[in-house]
């Protein structure tokens, strides 16, 4: 069992400074705001030959405003989890109340924590650091996170804290599949990803934005580990409206870069937007492997809730992603969630798929002879060589006597058949022709 170590603290604090040092690289989004950190972010952290889950949590806050009460429900909940508490304190803002009702759930939780007092690289952490004595801590770890200051002993401590532990360094295992959950705000990204973790991992709520960070989620279902993601919502840039939701869009669009696969979140009840096809577009340049998660099914009336009809029309109004494997969900209820991971795994496979070249050439072939394409200029296309080439996403070029005569039709003939005849359904292709002799 890998030990769970969380830092807690109040808002501003340098909770996601802090973990992006622990790390070693930046994840979390670092902001001035107070309350940046709406959800739980959880990655694996190593430290000598232990690994341990290190959680960046929301800002511990007492007003009663929305978020606020969310993010202090999901962070009691985290304390509760957790084996390991960092409680972060704010050296340059001082001693508040809410550090004394933070360190009075720890004990009362009965949890071992380290105190550390961030920030100390002001005067004013100087003049302030004996008020934390009334804390009744005897010892406190001072750092300034934002400069890596005194960062080193927090994993010392961890170190000592857990030198029962046998190594258990986690094989870094990249074959996985990474599965990046996309859509508009308040599609239902949130809820998807805590009816696929069987947990509540990000917050939800009905005001669209509440998500503004990536959150990795590690699943293992069936003997099988998925690594999902689940992003800020996608607008217009038009929509945004400050600086923070910038930011959170921003690595929302560097997440889908980054994955296999891509969850599309569409909201039945408002069908395909202007929005959902900028996104859907994004996917495609992107050449990844796609699911359109139609949700909210069961709010659809029962007289024209028909999966096949209701997916036709939909990839109708996403033509560039017309490809896409589709299912009709209800994260909420958890209907349908887990026919999710069946898609997965068959895009996954595809997705590595190296298809055989005397194949390939026997279908084209045959495909070719019997719908050919427009003649040009008394012409008829014919097919020299058709392989696979080396690429990141699957990738074929075809050598033939006129490349750029070939219609865009024809050519999203080609590929139709293709993605039908290898099983290639929800991934994106890319073939290229060229002309091997000369017009």
């Amino acid at each position: 069992m890998i030990p769970l170590i969380s830092i807690v603290g109040r808002p501003n604090v340098g909770k996601s400074t802090l973990f992006n040092r622990l790390l070693g690289r930046r994840k979390s989004i670092v902001f001035s705001h107070p309350g940046s950190t709406r959800d739980i972010i959880k990655e694996d952290l190593v430290v000598g030959d232990k690994t341990f889950y290190l959680v960046d949590s929301g800002g511990f806050d007492n007003e009663k405003d929305h978020y606020p009460t969310l993010i202090k429900e999901k962070i009691l909940e985290t304390i509760k989890k957790s084996d390991f508490i960092i409680f972060l304190l704010d050296g340059k803002s001082g001693f508040y109340n809410e550090d004394r009702e933070i360190l009075k759930i720890i004990r009362e939780k009965k949890k071992k924590y380290v105190a550390v007092i961030n920030k100390i690289d002001t005067k004013e952490a100087g003049e302030n650091i004996s008020e934390f004595y009334k804390l009744g801590i005897k010892k406190f770890i001072q750092v300034a996170a934002e400069h890596n200051r005194n960062v080193r002993t927090i994993r010392e401590y961890i170190n000592n804290n857990f030198s029962n532990l046998p190594a258990n360094l986690v094989e870094r295992n990249n074959a996985i599949p990474k599965i990046a959950i996309v859509g508009k705000p308040n599609a239902g990204k949130s809820t998807l990803i805590n009816s696929l973790a069987k947990e509540t991992i990000s917050i939800v709520s009905k005001i669209p934005g509440t998500t503004r960070d990536s959150v990795n989620l590690k699943i293992n279902r069936w003997n099988k580990d998925y690594l999902f993601i689940d992003t800020a919502g996608l607008r217009r840039k038009s929509k945004i409206s400050d600086d923070m939701e910038y930011y959170s869009t921003n690595r929302a669009v560097d997440t889908i870069e980054k994955s296999d696969i891509v969850i599309l979140i569409i909201d039945s009840q408002y069908g395909p937007t202007n929005q959902d096809s900028k996104i859907s577009s994004l996917i495609k340049k992107n050449n990844k492997g796609i699911i359109l998660a139609i949700n909210k099914s069961d709010l659809i009336p029962n007289n024209i809730r028909d999966e096949k009809n209701i997916s036709e029309r939909i990839l109708g109004s996403l033509p560039e992603i017309n490809y896409a494997q589709t299912v009709l969900i209800s994260a909420l209820k958890s209907k349908n969630v887990d026919t999710i991971y069946k898609l997965i795994d068959e895009i996954y496979k595809g997705l590595k798929i190296k298809v055989n070249t005397n194949k390939l050439n026997k279908f084209l072939q045959v495909l070719i002879d019997k719908s050919p394409a427009p003649i040009d200029k008394g012409r008829r296309l014919k097919l020299y060589y058709a392989t696979q080439i080396n690429s990141k996403f699957i990738s074929f070029v075809l050598f033939v006597n006129f490349a750029k005569k070939i219609s865009k039709a024809y050519r999203k003939f080609i590929e139709r058949s293709i993605r039908k005849e290898f099983n290639l359904v929800g991934i994106s292709l890319k073939i290229s022709y060229k002309t091997s002799r000369s017009e």
